[in-house]
């Protein structure tokens, strides 16, 4: 072997710059001159030591010498909770806080496509770092997942969605949202088998029918619903049912909501603001798992009960005519009660109207730590409150 053919089959060793020819038994990119070296360089070396062609876990990328350390995952869709936003004449800003990393961001542009518009403050990635083969634990839901669908509203929403069974078979978690002007124009419906998915967004899209039920989607666990409109035909029957988050709705007939709390027999939170149901102005919970309900501005809620011997939190913020019954069941004739003493739990009345009688009910409950709040915390609630409470006086 010529010197020429030596000197080719050498590199320079990743720990002390000399010839070496040993090299890594593992991804064969870096070599050492002995063993020493080797050992001394692991600590580093380790990070970017992957089998040639072997893909991350967490970006799904293919890592090669071009990429080894840029692992970036963008802020995921179905982890960006809305915190808001706002719009004017030098352009839009909406902001968000990802539940995946715990950063907020916000994205500006001078179009109403939230879609296209780039990160301005913040963190630009959720995870931005090493790529890995380990496999991540479920609770990190930092990656791009190949069972993670968004549907964007548009023309050819309707096929989009029907098509999920056969383009996404096993979609577990699936967000359809409007990402310019809520467009009333478009009208889709949701009625198809899903029988994997867990996690389901749907943010304002003008659906005429939603059908969930335990045949078609038996798997959901979470659901957000946002500006469903009044009209839509709305049936949700699930009862593996643990968090539901609900926002903005005027519906003639929400008894369909009753239903839904009385299928989801597992329900652990329910958080709402500007439920307002005309037809049915009470609401009935009941589960042994129910720990927090928020019905912020449930205006038109009259009457309420609640049996949830876990709970730790039930706000009433600016429920503005809630002058009927307050009731805390204590048994149910659908449950056996938990082992245990039953929790106690404060109830959030700020900006409520509440009737003297209901608000003594809940100063003795020997369960409730009564926070009155008054009518104060945000000043149109408590002017709203006080026109009531003149009202009713």
């Amino acid at each position: 072997m010529t010197t020429t053919e030596q000197r080719q089959q050498t590199k320079p060793c990743d720990n002390c710059g000399r010839d070496a020819s040993k090299a890594c038994t593992r991804c064969k990119r870096v070599a050492y001159c002995d063993t020493k070296c080797q050992k001394s360089s692991w600590s580093v070396h380790k990070k970017v030591c992957f089998p040639p062609g072997a893909t991350c876990t967490r970006c799904l990328e293919v890592i090669d010498a071009t990429n080894l350390r840029q692992c970036n995952v963008p802020h995921p869709i179905h982890c960006s909770e809305d915190q808001g936003s706002s719009m004017g004449y030098g352009g839009n800003t909406w902001s968000f806080s990802c539940t995946a990393c715990n950063k907020s961001y916000s994205k500006s542009s001078p179009t109403y496509d939230v879609s296209t518009a780039p990160i301005t403050r913040g963190p630009k990635f959720c995870y931005s770092g090493f790529h890995t083969v380990k496999s991540l634990p479920e609770s990190d839901e930092r990656r791009v997942s190949n069972d993670v669908l968004v549907i964007d509203c548009g023309p050819n929403i309707q096929r989009e969605i029907d098509n999920i069974p056969n383009s996404m078979p096993h979609v577990r978690i699936l967000t359809i949202r409007r990402t310019g002007c809520y467009d009333e124009s478009i009208n889709p419906k949701l009625n198809i088998k899903m029988p994997k998915l867990k996690k389901l967004k749907l943010i304002d899209v003008c659906f005429s029918k939603i059908n969930l039920n335990n045949e078609l989607t038996p798997s959901i666990e979470e659901l957000l619903l946002q500006n469903i409109p009044d009209e839509c035909e709305v049936s949700v029957k699930l009862p593996n049912l643990k968090d539901v988050s609900f926002y903005y709705y005027d519906g003639e007939n929400g008894e369909w909501v009753n239903e839904m709390l009385a299928t989801a027999t597992n329900l652990e939170r329910f958080d709402s603001y500007k439920l307002r149901t005309y037809n049915t102005p009470e609401l009935h919970f009941a589960s042994n798992n129910l720990r927090s309900i928020r019905l912020h501005r449930a205006e038109l809620l009259r009457s309420l009960s609640v049996y949830a011997p876990k709970l730790e939190h039930l706000s009433v913020q600016a429920c503005y005519g809630l002058d009927g019954d307050l009731t805390i069941l204590e048994t149910h004739p659908n449950f056996t009660l938990p082992p245990g003493r039953p929790s106690t739990f404060v109830v959030d009345g700020t900006n409520a109207c509440l009737s003297s009688s209901t608000i003594q009910t809940l100063q003795n409950h020997p369960r409730v730590i009564f926070d009155d709040g008054g009518h104060s915390s945000n000043p149109a609630e408590g002017l709203f409150a006080n026109m009531h409470s003149a009202m009713n006086w």
